[in-house]
């Protein structure tokens, strides 16, 4: 990997007269944070165990810098800061040809996961963890996506919500990865209104207006404090920490250890799953084995697809989603956040210009099957004075059916239903509608379904008897 020569920013012959400077530093900085901040701040802010001595300037273009950190315990980690474009950089046109996914077929060394992709907005880094995030909302992990559009399922894009200008260019909106007053139901400030100005740009609009901002919960950018400059990153940026020289994951334990939890933007990743009340097992940041021998692997990109598992790239100035793989040329099949479409590149290699560096790894812990479906099945036509029965079945995020015993209600005066769906039926002077409902709760899942049935009037006159009345 090409990189610059060290730019040094500062130096001391003593470094532990360094560290009391910093840490004297940290502590008056820590007292001018704006309080809203505080808001996650009892969950990751720990005494580090290693302090903080030195910083130097690697690399510093557009779309990516690069930091090393050297703390008291003789470790040094690298910061990436990732800014990647809104739009493809110029040129690359062959190298981001559209293909199709091919079929998934292990035995013949292919796979491939159908994973939403999204535009870019706020971040490529927050729209990459949302593609994974919306992955996992579709695929057996509910609630993830927490607002309205498509049923409360995160679609396959984000075409269903309005595009917004910011006074320079014009982005689609992504509320899982930045939430947006006036859009998806939201009727307050979301991450748009409170971080961003333009592709960039510096201070936050609630620190320069004064306001409080909101109470992260639904948007995964606000956890990997994408575009808030509160956390040193402009907006479109986001930070990861990798270690230096080991080929070693940097773990998101460790992280805490190092007094940088808060700022990883895959650390990030874990606190916007917890907060939507999952588990997470494997949590960090690693080099890949192009950058360094030992580092992760092609076989482990292979291992994470096959385990259904989308995985986080990080480029030097962009972050994509690797969706799947073939075995026999080492290829990766990736969404790349500047369209829909699905596109490759060499594992190792790079994309549009810039080199793959490092994978930012967030898995959830196996949930059990998760209903996603209810369905009432039973006559449509119940005669008066008579009795009916009615099952409900359930649909379950396994692909499995089966009979359940829902709470059952009916809304009309001449029927009731039993807690065991059997419908009674009384008199009635004409055929009527009843709406049968049915609901059902699993694992703090509820799925309702209604089903309409007739009553059945069968006391009507015979119609020869009709034809002598003379009606």
């Amino acid at each position: 990997m090409n990189r610059m020569n060290p730019i040094p920013v500062s130096r001391s012959s003593s470094l532990t007269s360094i560290a009391g400077i910093v840490l004297l530093l940290c502590s008056i900085l820590l007292a001018f944070l704006p309080a809203a901040n505080a808001q996650e701040a009892k969950s990751t802010v720990v005494t580090p165990s290693h302090q903080l001595i030195q910083k130097v300037l690697l690399q510093k273009s557009k779309y990516f810098t690069s930091e090393r950190l050297t703390f008291s315990n003789g470790e040094n980690l690298e910061k990436y800061i990732i800014s990647g474009p809104p739009k493809p950089p110029p040129g690359y046109d062959l190298e981001r040809l559209m293909v199709n996914l091919p079929v998934a077929d292990k035995a013949a060394g292919v796979n491939t996961l159908t994973v939403p992709a999204f535009n870019w907005v706020f971040g490529c880094s927050s729209v990459s963890g949302a593609m994974i995030a919306g992955y996992y909302d579709r695929n057996g992990y509910p609630n993830i996506y927490a607002g309205p559009t498509n049923g409360g399922v995160m679609p396959l894009d984000n075409s269903s919500w309005p595009t917004w200008s910011d006074g320079v260019d014009t982005y689609p909106n992504l509320p899982l990865a930045a939430s947006h007053n006036g859009v998806d139901g939201r009727t307050t400030r979301g991450s748009i209104d409170d971080y961003w100005v333009q592709y960039l740009s510096g201070s936050d609009p609630y620190i320069t207006g004064s306001w409080t901002q909101h109470v992260w919960s639904d948007a995964i950018g606000d956890y990997m404090k994408t575009s808030q400059s509160a956390y040193g990153n402009s907006d479109g940026s986001t930070s990861f920490y990798n270690y230096t020289s080991s080929e070693s994951p940097l773990t998101c334990s460790a992280m805490v250890k190092y007094g940088i939890a808060d700022q990883d933007g895959t650390y990030g990743r874990k606190l916007f799953y917890e907060a939507r009340g999952y588990t997470v097992t494997d949590c960090y940041n690693q080099n890949t084995d192009n950058i360094i021998a030992g580092g992760f692997s092609f076989a482990q990109f292979k291992a994470e697809i096959d385990a259904g598992r989308p995985v986080m790239l990080n480029l030097d100035g962009h972050t994509i989603v690797g969706v799947g793989y073939d075995d026999s040329s080492n290829t990766v099949y990736i969404h790349n956040t500047w369209d829909y479409s699905n596109h490759t590149m060499s594992w190792g290699g790079s994309y549009a210009g810039m080199e793959l560096l490092s994978v930012s790894i967030v898995n959830l812990q196996a949930v059990s099957r998760i209903l996603t479906g209810l369905t009432i099945s039973g006559p449509t036509s119940v005669n008066e004075n008579s009795m009916a029965t009615y099952t409900a079945t359930a649909s379950w995020s396994d692909s499995t059916n089966s009979t359940v015993t829902p709470s059952w209600s009916e809304n009309s005066s001449y029927t009731t239903i039993s807690t065991s769906g059997v419908l009674a039926t009384s008199s009635v002077p004409s055929d009527q509608t009843v709406t049968i409902t049915a609901s059902y709760i699993s694992g703090g899942v509820t799925k309702t379904d209604t089903y309409m049935a007739t009553v059945a009037n069968t006391s009507q006159p015979l119609p020869w008897l009709l034809l002598l009345l003379g009606e």
